[in-house]
């Protein structure tokens, strides 16, 4: 049986022992795109929340489709349409394109709001698809903020980390269930988090499996811009630090993984030197490597091993960067 939601009543001065006149569930009356009925206190909270939902994404709304696909493109590109994905009012930024951005609002609607259809609409684009290494708009739009050229950036610390795992073959697709838990907990004082090394199957999930402790945030994504978790980031900073190319390069985890890389190339029986480093490559880069980058590879190889030319590998811009 459906329950009914609590009475709500005007607390004054927001003291819970001075309750005023009762309330009942409203919307904002200057949106204007329809009416806010959701309902009075004798209507299941169910029945309320779907009243709400039909009424954010009444067709007569556009701020709810204009949000969305600008966080799809800032996802994409670096930066949205506007540059202030949580606020679209006079104080946020106004759209660098905003006939693009109403159009795309439009689509995103007409195609019955499906989030795949509009990721592939973005990432076969022109836009999209354009280099990064040409600089004949420089002098005119030197933040790129007309695209046009594509913007390079360093993936994200999750997504790092699920790449990283892709690469050595460690990556657990199990999909669904409960998160996992990559720390040891300690009931004291205070609850005592220590996040240990992911070194098993049940801790290679994908990174948005993670079960996230508030208080104590992960050193090795926090090093990689991964943002507070106790804070909300509509977009996140992207930094250079020393501290990320030393994480990269010797992190537990990060040495763990090249040495599960070069055992998943050594497993291929009878591969000489040149080919486990080809290989290495392949699954890295994903492209073969060049004649000069092969002949500074075998040396690597023979002299400190391949799991030194896979650590190398896991730390070359081409593989944490989207260029």
């Amino acid at each position: 049986m459906a329950k009914t939601a609590a009475p709500v009543q005007v607390l004054v001065r927001g003291n819970t022992e001075s309750p005023a006149e009762m309330v009942t569930p409203g919307g904002l009356s200057c949106s204007g795109h329809a009416v806010p009925d959701f309902g009075n206190d004798a209507t299941p909270e169910g029945e309320r929340r779907r009243l709400l939902a039909e009424w954010i994404v009444h067709p007569g709304n556009p701020l709810t489709a204009r949000v969305l696909v600008n966080r799809l493109w800032h996802h994409h590109f670096g930066r949205g349409l506007v540059d202030t994905p949580s606020d679209f009012g006079r104080g946020g930024g106004k759209p660098s394109h905003p006939e693009l951005l109403d159009w795309l609002a439009g689509e995103f609607q007409r195609c019955g709001w499906s989030l795949k259809h509009m990721h592939r609409l973005l990432v076969i684009s022109r836009a999209y698809q354009q280099e990064s290494g040409t600089v004949q708009g420089a002098s005119v739009d030197a933040s790129n903020r007309l695209l046009w050229r594509m913007n390079p950036r360093r993936l994200d610390a999750e997504s790092l980390r699920d790449a990283v795992l892709t690469a050595s073959g460690c990556l657990n697709s199990d999909m669904g269930g409960p998160g996992y838990q990559d720390f040891t907990y300690q009931e004291a004082y205070a609850p005592i988090y220590r996040h240990v090394t992911a070194d098993r199957p049940g801790l290679w999930r994908r990174s948005i499996y993670r079960f996230i402790v508030r208080t104590t945030p992960q050193r090795f994504l926090s090093t990689m811009d991964c943002p507070d978790p106790a804070n909300l980031t509509p977009a996140r900073l992207t930094t250079t630090t020393a501290l990320q190319a030393l994480s990269l390069l010797n992190n537990e985890f990060m040495l763990q993984q090249a040495g599960h890389l070069a055992h998943r190339i050594e497993r291929r029986a009878g591969m000489s030197s040149e080919n486990r480093g080809r290989m290495a490559f392949e699954l890295v880069l994903q492209r073969p490597p060049n004649g000069a980058e092969l002949a500074l590879a075998l040396p690597v190889v023979e002299k400190d091993g391949l799991p030194q030319l896979c650590r190398l590998l896991l730390n070359a811009n081409e593989f944490v960067l989207v260029d």
